[in-house]
């Protein structure tokens, strides 16, 4: 998730307050984003049959880091709509180019990030975003999957749990690479069930006690037992 970015555009429906940098979610923009999820997820569960495990362990406030393997571009849609909270995603900034979709991803609290850079501002807007007790969700392998294993995950994302004093929550999502793999321009729908399960969260008096490399094992860790106990019976290593 190293990348640089040029200052992430405030998500519609949102407004600063005057002298701060405080992020104020409006109840008009809570409103539009619960819409969005609400039909996202009855569009996911249709077409991908989509299933939904441990919801319950992403806290309904507070500073949350969700992490999580990347198999498609279903994962942020199908992630989000698993449980009732406002969650900020990753989005490469490319994909703010075309307008229409960039005015929806950006109202839907989606923040841009440039993979040609370090990411400083994305990471910036994220710890700002986790400082003001929101959630955000990440894919530290960077890219989707080329063949739906998991790749190897950069480790910082712990260093910006400790510095926010988020709780870190292991996300594994299965399915969506045979729903819908980098190779396809389409989804493949009706064709393998998705499933996302969440992980017991990782609270931040324990993430002081580690070492970002021993967090980053702890959560790879984690998200390859999920990962390997849901993942397609067709797709499971011999």
């Amino acid at each position: 998730m190293a990348t640089e970015t040029s200052p992430a555009p405030e998500p519609t429906g949102t407004s600063l307050k005057k002298k701060s940098t405080k992020r104020v979610v409006t109840k008009s923009h809570a409103f539009w984003y619960h819409f969005c999820q609400f039909s996202l997820y009855v569009g996911i569960k249709i077409l991908f049959r989509i299933k939904y495990i441990n919801s319950k362990n992403v806290p309904k406030k507070g500073p949350t880091l969700l992490v999580s393997n990347h198999q498609s571009f279903l994962d942020p849609p199908a992630i989000g709509c698993g449980y009732f909270r406002m969650t900020n995603f990753l989005a490469r900034k490319t994909l703010f180019k075309f307008k229409p979709f960039g005015k929806l991803i950006d109202s839907v609290d989606a923040i841009p990030l440039d993979k040609q850079g370090m990411g400083f501002q994305g990471v910036r807007e994220t710890l700002r975003r986790l400082k003001n007790n929101e959630a955000v969700l990440i894919f530290p392998e960077g890219s989707r999957s080329f063949d739906g294993e998991l790749a190897p995950f950069t480790s910082g994302y712990a260093a910006m749990a400790v510095k926010s004093n988020a709780c870190i929550v292991p996300v594994a999502i299965s399915g969506a690479f045979e729903a819908f793999p980098r190779t396809k321009v389409l989804p493949s729908p009706f064709k393998k069930r998705v499933k996302v399960e969440y992980g017991e969260p990782l609270s931040p008096e324990f993430l002081k006690t580690k070492t970002e490399e021993e967090v980053n094992a702890l959560v790879v860790a984690k998200i390859s037992e999920m990962y390997e106990r849901n993942r397609p019976r067709s797709a499971k290593k011999s």
